[in-house]
């Protein structure tokens, strides 16, 4: 609220869009994720039962790929929402032992945001993005029974367009809510991501 604020008194007495009030926009987009792990997980040896190990846990570089429609409210604040394929999760190192292996979490994200246009072209956005599983993999092993099918997340970001429609994007999603079914105060993991995405956008 603070923010939206923020962005209000600045945007007040400016023209900050390249678009007119009324206008829909679609902009088609592709760019690189990185997954990482949130929450808390316990790592559990398995050549001695019972007995917990130190990890680290490490990014994971993917794929996103979508399309967003927004529509512009005012000279300075329009509202978009979209459906990007986002490949998410990370990678593990066991220390003692010093394995490594995959989860890979691919998910339906569907970020519906809030768009500040504080300088002509360039926007600060926040908003909440629902997100459906499609797939889950541990070091290729599917495990996606034991994993929630629905996930919500804060998207947090910047955007910057330039005349000729193309789009610059770094959005910044925090996990709000647990991915594993069976989840407890010590293994309640979340999926966080970030994406750099290049798109087009152009007025319908």
């Amino acid at each position: 609220m603070a923010v939206a604020a923020m962005m209000a008194t600045i945007g007040a007495t400016a023209q900050n869009v390249r678009h007119d009030i009324g206008t829909f926009t679609l902009k088609p987009a592709v760019g690189l994720s990185v997954g990482s792990l949130g929450g808390s997980f316990t790592y559990y040896y398995v050549k001695i039962p019972g007995i917990k190990t130190d990890f680290k846990d490490e990014l994971r570089g993917a794929f996103v790929g979508g399309v967003e429609a927004e529509y512009y409210i005012l000279n300075w604040l329009s509202a978009s929402g979209g459906a990007y394929y986002t490949m998410q999760g990370w990678r593990m190192e066991e220390k003692v032992s010093g394995s490594k292996w995959n989860v890979n979490l691919d998910y339906l994200n569907i970020p519906v945001l809030a768009n500040f246009y504080v300088l002509k072209g360039f926007a600060l956005k926040v908003g909440i993005q629902p997100g459906f599983l499609l797939s889950a993999k541990n070091d290729g092993h599917d495990f996606k029974d034991a994993c929630k099918g629905f996930n919500l997340s804060l998207p947090i970001g910047l955007s910057y367009e330039f005349k000729n429609g193309i789009t610059i994007d770094w959005n910044t999603n925090f996990g709000l809510t647990p991915i594993n079914k069976e989840s407890t105060t010590d293994d309640n993991y979340r999926s966080n991501c970030a994406w750099l995405t290049l798109g087009y956008k152009f007025s319908l």
